[in-house]
């Protein structure tokens, strides 16, 4: 994989039941999905304008940034000792494609580092983009006031830039959505799994021929 995507790996880590990451929590990520969108596509909420919604969650990924880079960061940091982190994932197993064409079973560590890789990529992209998608949805009004003297094509325009606009509140409210859930499955682990060790049976002490 490309250095510049190779964050976007850990979409392509697969759970127990041999499925990607990326579909987990599907349900929950199309509710939010349409509950984020909607809103932008049947009224004429302010999205793409100054103080709008993608100006708002583009200056909120770049506080996120900095805070998935910090978790990255701890947690590759982190000593062995704690919660096995160098240990195969037992509960709930999470495997990638290995070099000679086969799966291997990450440990806690390598998993969430992926989580927290991906997630500081996305809120980047999602800084960076909102940037971009401001600028171009200003120069909307722009190339409609530029043709308003040719009717037909003004309203063909018209509408071709409102169904590409749907379509860009949908893949953004998408991966907004979509860092959200991963986001919870983060957190998660660092609040329960990432310090969790397996109960181990501990041996009776045999007794010694002086104590018979």
């Amino acid at each position: 994989m490309n250095i510049l995507t190779y964050p976007l790996g850990y979409l392509r880590l697969k759970d127990e039941d041999g499925r990607h990451l990326y579909r987990r929590n599907l349900l929950a990520l199309v509710a939010l999905t349409a509950i984020v969108s909607v809103p932008f596509i049947i009224t004429d909420a302010n999205f793409f304008d100054d103080k709008g919604f993608l100006d708002r969650i583009g200056s909120f990924s770049a506080v996120l940034t900095g805070f998935y880079i910090a978790a990255l960061v701890g947690i590759a940091s982190f000593s062995a000792a704690i919660g096995d982190l160098d240990e195969e994932i037992v509960v709930g197993p999470i495997s990638r494609e290995a070099a000679n064409g086969g799966h291997e079973n990450l440990t806690r560590r390598q998993y969430v580092c992926a989580l927290f890789g991906y997630l500081s990529f996305v809120s980047l992209i999602i800084s960076l983009g909102s940037i971009l998608l401001i600028v171009l949805g200003g120069a909307r009004a722009d190339v409609l006031m530029l043709l308003k003297e040719f009717p037909r094509i003004t309203a063909f325009a018209s509408t071709a830039t409102g169904l590409i606009r749907d379509a860009v509140v949908i893949i953004c409210s998408l991966v907004v959505s979509h860092m959200f859930v991963t986001t919870c499955h983060g957190l998660y682990y660092m609040i329960d799994r990432l310090y969790h060790k397996e109960a181990e049976m501990l041996k009776k002490p045999t007794a010694t021929a002086s104590e018979a």
